[in-house]
């Protein structure tokens, strides 16, 4: 058994020199002691991160699952959805979407060998829901804060807002797949991630800029506009108390906090491979890990997006539960009081 691992590994460490293109060289007259500890380590360090994600990745799956299942439990009763109601779903068949992806990453540190057309199609497919998870919290910003009357009245109906979204993910997804430069050698055989290792740097460039850039500003700047122009934040400081007025829009503050840090990490690490990748600076050995680990940072974002969602579900669930049942409770008093003030008149 000794023997298997070790020879597993050293298959896996030649495929790493293989990759390497400036270091080749040097692997083929044997494996040094330090390179062989650099490889270790690198591989304990995606084996556990991929272990940690595991929890997370259950437990978004597992709540993804749950809010579908509710949502049609809702529809089969002809309850009526609300226009926020319809954006969380797109938002939770987005990120779940995404964390089916992540089963790619699941089997890390082994290789997910395809071929280079292959990568691509995933990668395009990928990016759809990337970018929509990032485009549909400005929808959402829309429906919950009030302050635009004009943008309200444009993102009236909520289907033709889905559509508009996914018409501009898919844009966008086809513009950094033609990066990849797939079409050269599709018959290639590669060791395949949501964002290709053969991608040049215009690559990460353009994605940061359309998928995490311009929805993060557009975001800010929104709020920023709310907090200076919105009436609620001026009634709560006459008051001295603005707790009020961000309770309804507590779910959207934090789905946006959840997604920005862990796509700022993300992109961080993306950005950083690709310029010290340009420079030759970075060998293989360092920076697959961190594509690893870069992609799971992702990924965890959305299972914690979806584990709000769920949590906000039930709240309100409970809110109107216990609002009912007080409807009930009050009823009978309304009545009573009502007869006795009739047999007052009439006495």
């Amino acid at each position: 058994m000794a023997s298997q691992i070790m020879f597993h590994n050293a298959t896996n460490l030649s495929n790493y020199s293989n990759s390497d293109d400036g270091n080749s060289e040097n692997f083929t007259l044997g494996f040094d002691n330090l390179t062989i500890i650099k490889f270790l380590e690198a591989q304990n360090l995606v084996s556990r991160c991929v272990y940690i994600y595991s929890v997370f990745g259950l437990m978004g799956l597992i709540m993804g699952i749950v809010i579908l299942i509710r949502n049609m439990r809702n529809y089969k009763q002809n309850m009526n959805f609300e226009r926020f109601d319809i954006i969380l779903l797109s938002l939770t068949v987005a990120d779940l979407s995404l964390i089916l992806f992540s089963l790619t990453d699941v089997v890390r540190p082994e290789e997910v060998n395809t071929t280079a057309l292959g990568c691509a199609v995933l990668s395009f497919f990928f990016n759809i829901f990337y970018f929509h998870t990032g485009y549909i919290h400005i929808v959402i910003f829309f429906l919950v804060y009030d302050h635009l009357e004009m943008v309200r009245r444009a993102l009236k109906t909520t289907y033709t807002s889905i559509l508009a979204v996914m018409g501009i993910s898919i844009t966008f997804s086809i513009l950094i797949t033609s990066l990849t430069g797939a079409g050269h050698h599709p018959n290639m055989s590669v060791n395949c991630h949501v964002d290709p290792l053969e991608a040049p740097a215009e690559y990460s460039i353009v994605k940061f800029v359309f998928g995490f850039l311009i929805p993060t500003l557009t975001i800010l700047g929104l709020l920023l506009h709310f907090l200076i122009k919105s009436k609620c934040v001026q009634k709560a400081q006459e008051h001295q108390d603005q707790s009020e007025c961000f309770h309804p829009r507590r779910v959207f503050l934090v789905l946006v906090m959840v997604t920005f840090v862990c796509r700022l990490i993300y992109n961080v690490l993306l950005l950083h491979q690709f310029q010290e990748e340009a420079w030759h600076h970075i060998s293989h050995l360092k920076f697959k890990p961190l594509v690893t680990i870069r992609e799971l940072v992702m990924f965890s974002g959305s299972c914690l997006c979806l584990m709000f969602i769920a949590i906000f579900h039930e709240l309100r669930h409970q809110a109107m539960i216990n609002a009912y049942r007080n409807h009930n409770v009050m009823s009978p008093e309304i009545e009573i009081t009502g007869n006795h003030d009739e047999s007052a008149s009439l006495n």
